[in-house]
């Protein structure tokens, strides 16, 4: 008989999920007096192939970084992890990842169409752009972190047989480097930040631009979306909504971001 694979709050009390990144684990455990050499060791026991452990202490930054604390295994932060049938390089020291919006980046795919033309605004290392280069034959990558963008580049090789055309740009989305409308649909990956960047992101737009924000159920009220969808839960009263607005209604421009 096959011996059963303990979970991992048997092992560690107060303790039961966890992100899994290529050979990496990250975790926000709640209780502050946790045994980090038991929880590592039980989480590498569950997990063989698990190089590192690290507890994330808060995300920070315009660069949207990651503080990691090692508590187990090899002091590594880069590694390859797999989604969609996909593959991505990254520093989780470096870039921001969150394996938990594989679903809602797999969405994407039944979203976009062949002949648009994509920006994903706040590429990161390339989650959104190379899912959406799937089906679209153009898509812009852009951000402000420069890491992020040369692990997309390393990514575009190992998927070479799967995607089409990404150009990749630096640039600091407050003046994106386009011309007015050029873009038949943008994607906006920035839950924390993107309330000012909305009418810039909207001039690159002559479609319809897609926003992540995190908010309360009525802080969306605000912004003049024609559909949103609720994709994650961050904490009781705050969630990742993800907003659809056409840009050329009328009311966008009544916007006030103060």
């Amino acid at each position: 008989m096959k011996k059963r694979t303990p979970k991992l709050r048997e092992l560690v009390e107060g303790v039961s999920s966890y992100y899994i990144i290529g050979n990496i684990v990250i975790l926000s455990p709640k209780r502050k007096d946790i045994d980090k050499e038991k929880l590592a060791k039980a989480i590498m026991q569950i997990n063989p192939k698990v190089k590192a452990v690290y507890i994330k202490r808060k995300v920070s930054g315009e660069l949207r970084i990651s503080e990691l604390e090692l508590i187990g295994g090899e002091n590594i932060s880069r590694t390859i992890f797999k989604e969609n049938g996909l593959s991505f390089v990254v520093d989780v020291k470096k870039v921001y990842v969150n394996p938990t919006l594989g679903g809602e980046r797999n969405k994407i795919k039944e979203e976009v169409k062949e002949n648009e033309k994509i920006l994903d605004a706040f590429c990161g290392y390339g989650g959104i752009a190379i899912h959406a280069s799937t089906i679209s034959r153009y898509v812009v990558a852009g951000d402000l972190n420069i890491e992020g963008l040369e692990m997309l580049r390393e990514s575009l090789s190992l998927n070479k047989k799967k995607i089409h055309l990404i150009d990749i740009v630096q640039y600091d989305a407050h003046n994106l480097p386009f011309r007015d409308k050029v873009f038949d649909k943008v994607y906006a990956d920035n839950p924390t930040m993107i309330l000012e960047f909305l009418n810039e992101l909207c001039r690159a737009t002559k479609g319809e631009l897609i926003i992540y924000i995190l908010t309360t159920k009525e802080g969306i009220s605000r912004i003049p979306a024609y559909k949103w969808l609720r994709v994650n839960d961050y904490s009781k009263d705050l969630f990742i909504f993800k907003g659809y607005i056409r840009c050329d209604d009328k009311n966008f421009s009544l916007i006030t971001l103060s």
